[in-house]
């Protein structure tokens, strides 16, 4: 009798424990093991919304999207292997030996990723029961060699990687959908048996302020420019100083170089900085008319010789910079405040990220006034010592061209949500830097750079420019070198109310050594092409 109870309790016990365990498996922990199940015999797919679109300030497509196919094997389910392969080798531009290997695992592979419609029937047309797909999207863009180095590109998960591609990436995804495609006892996908359970929604379409015919004009020249000069590689850039709006934006380089080098690059601007020791000494009462003598075209600063490219005489302040003088530079500067100088530099933009929404501006080197000794500072007053990137430098001209106030740059028009407006821009102001009569003096020295200075490469009849030539020498090894050099030119018109702002670089070009033969004649075809564009415009005037 007690060894019946005994076992009746001993069974009673393991009754309750495996209901218990029973219940705790599909009440408790339902959803876990749901979704186990799920895992072994579903497979979800990801279904991207069509890629917002990307067009200039113009409305013309830059950057669009199209529905394309994704094919896949699943070979456990072909009933002839040996017409599998060939027929796959044949549409998917493979080799035999690779598709056979792929076959022969026997587990599911990727055939051919983002196919046409016409190229996805073809695969259909075998008639094979191992050939599915999935929906996928195809990025198309417009004149890419134009762009690249904007635009960037979408990774085959159609996200972002590179460029404003990644940088709106959020913008322009949409939100994805999926798709439930069946799996078989051994975890391969069952092909056609799918359902889709959430369809993705499209991304929203960005304008940019680009133009597309200008940038195409910035791009053609640079890329000539780049092969007639042997240089490494070249980038410009064309702003509207009122707004600051970038009209154009253009990298060319060799060797499929997309980099952009106008945000990404930093580099000693050399005579372009000049602008800063102008403005200062006007600032601080210096004038126009003011002689210097250059004493033969060097000086020494504590055993230091600075040197002109010739012996210049004796010249004017506005002389000085037409002829970009070092030493006249040196010479007035003796007297600077160093730190008031550097606050003026800081306010001109340099040192700090001009906030332009593209992926990896670097903000440049601007060194502490504490921290330099007189022969530095002696060489920062014509631009050595310190780096700034191409879109600062063009910038700090864009205070000028705009009456002493300094814009944020702007590549982002507006954003679109279909027909619902979702962004638009506005001109933002950052800072007054200086005077409305500061700059009309700024404008006319600089005027004389290009009508009888260093720059009288870029004039143009019945057009007044107002520009600077820099011609800076790169560190090789330690020391600057003569013969790596990196030229610019950045310039405004028509210099009394400016609609276009240029700035220019080549980088390490081989055939010439200064901007005022290499770059000013860039500028000059650049800036006649964008004013034949618009002729009308100031005929009205």
């Amino acid at each position: 009798m007690r060894r019946q109870k005994i076992l009746n309790f001993c069974l009673f016990a393991a009754s309750v424990v495996f209901f218990s365990y029973i219940f705790y498996i599909q009440c408790i922990r339902y959803a876990y093991y749901d979704n186990r199940a799920r895992n072994q015999h579903e497979k979800k797919f990801i279904l991207f919304g069509s890629r917002g679109n990307i067009y200039d300030r113009n409305g013309l497509p830059l950057a669009t999207s199209s529905q394309c196919f994704s094919i896949f094997c699943t070979p456990r389910y072909t009933t002839n292997k040996k017409r599998l392969v060939r027929e796959l080798s044949i549409l998917s531009n493979a080799s035999e030996y690779t598709v056979h290997k792929q076959v022969e695992k026997g587990t599911f592979f990727w055939v051919e990723r983002k196919v046409d419609l016409n190229k996805r029937d073809q695969y259909l047309d075998l008639d094979d029961p191992s050939i599915g797909y999935t929906y996928d999207l195809k990025r198309h863009y417009n004149m890419p060699e134009n762009f690249v180095s904007i635009l960037g590109a979408c990774g085959s998960d159609n996200r972002g990687i590179e460029g404003l591609e990644l940088q709106l990436d959020d913008v322009l995804s949409g939100e994805g959908g999926f798709a439930i495609y069946q799996r078989d006892p051994t975890g391969d996908l069952i092909p056609y048996h799918n359902n889709t359970e959430k369809e993705p929604t499209p991304g929203k379409d960005v304008y940019l302020t680009i133009d597309l015919q200008v940038q195409s004009i910035l791009a053609a020249n640079l890329q000539a420019a780049l092969v007639s000069e042997d240089a490494h590689h070249a980038a410009g850039i064309v702003i509207q100083p009122r707004t600051g709006e970038i009209l154009a934006l253009v990298n060319v380089g060799r060797n499929n170089d997309t980099r952009n080098h106008v945000v990404c690059d930093e580099f000693e601007p050399g005579s372009t900085f000049k602008l800063l020791t102008l403005t200062y000494a006007l600032l601080h009462g210096k004038n126009e008319q003011e002689t210097i003598d250059t004493e033969g075209g060097t000086c020494k600063i504590h055993g230091h010789t600075i040197h002109d490219y010739r012996d210049y005489g004796t010249v004017t302040l506005a002389q000085a910079i037409a002829h970009s003088s070092n030493v006249a530079m040196v010479k007035i500067s003796k007297d600077f405040d160093r730190e008031a100088f550097c606050m003026l530099a800081r306010d001109f933009g340099f040192g700090q990220l001009t906030g332009i929404e593209l992926p990896g501006e670097v903000k440049g080197r601007l060194p502490d006034h504490d921290s330099i000794n007189d022969v530095e500072f002696a060489t920062l007053v014509f631009g050595q010592g310190l780096t700034v990137n191409l879109l600062q430098l063009a910038f700090a001209y864009q205070a000028v061209a705009n009456r002493g106030v300094l814009n944020r740059p702007v590549l982002i028009k507006e954003i679109r949500n279909g027909s619902h407006t979702a962004y638009a821009f506005d001109p933002l102001r950052i800072r007054r830097v200086i005077t409305k009569d500061i700059t009309e003096r700024l404008t006319a020295i600089l005027c004389g750079v290009v009508e009888q200075g260093s720059g009288q490469g870029a004039a143009m009849e019945g057009v007044r420019i107002a520009a600077k030539t820099g011609t800076s020498q790169k560190v090789v090894n330690g020391t600057y070198s003569n013969r790596s050099i990196i030229t610019t030119f950045v310039g405004f018109f028509p210099a009394e109310s400016p609609d276009y702002l240029i700035a220019i670089l080549l980088d390490e070009p081989k055939k010439g050594l200064w901007a005022s033969t290499i770059a000013a004649p860039i500028f000059k075809k650049i800036a006649q092409s964008i004013y034949q564009i618009n002729a009308y415009q100031y005929a009205a005037e």
